[in-house]
């Protein structure tokens, strides 16, 4: 897929919100590192553990260390997308399911480029501490690493190398 054809994906206002997946299970500090990483360019607005008890952003970093939980958070923001939720799920330590996800509309068409995209990509995954990264469209069936022609993978780190390799502590 080219340039073009991803800008038209990620911009296309069809009803349906974008997702971002990592690797299929990220460790317990790539998980804190990411919302860390989200934290500091997004104003959290809504914060939520897997019993839909409220979080507030100073203790939703310290969730991770539980031996198993979830997180549903909610940013606003300046930054294109305007609004992006993150998702975190997980059953036992270092196998931390995460989704990012939004919609179209929260992006900035008028300056939107593919390369500021992949900048912040290239943020996301670094902080996930995943080589591993999929934006796709919206799709509850899709199954983890699924890059079928009939999948809604948009793009994945198999056809665009992000502009620099994460670094591991």
């Amino acid at each position: 897929m080219n340039r073009d054809a991803i800008e038209r994906s990620l911009l296309d206002i069809d009803g349906s919100c974008r997702d971002i997946n990592f690797s299929k299970d990220i460790s317990t500090v790539g998980a804190a590192s990411l919302f860390e990483a989200i934290a500091a360019r997004w104003k959290l607005v809504q914060a939520s553990d897997a019993e839909g008890v409220v979080v507030q952003a100073r203790d939703a970093v310290a969730l991770f260390t539980k031996h198993k939980g979830a997180l549903s958070t909610v940013w606003q923001g300046e930054l294109s997308p305007r609004h992006l939720q993150a998702y975190f799920f997980w059953e036992e330590p270092d196998r931390v399911f995460c989704e990012l996800t939004f919609f179209p509309a929260d992006l900035d068409a008028g300056r939107f480029t593919v390369q500021g995209f992949l900048e912040l990509l290239a943020v996301f995954a670094s902080a996930a501490r995943s080589f591993e990264y999929y934006v796709r469209y919206e799709d509850a069936s899709w199954c983890h690493a699924d890059r079928s022609a009939k999948s809604s993978v948009i793009f994945s780190h198999e056809n665009i190398a992000l502009l620099h390799v994460p670094s591991f502590k």
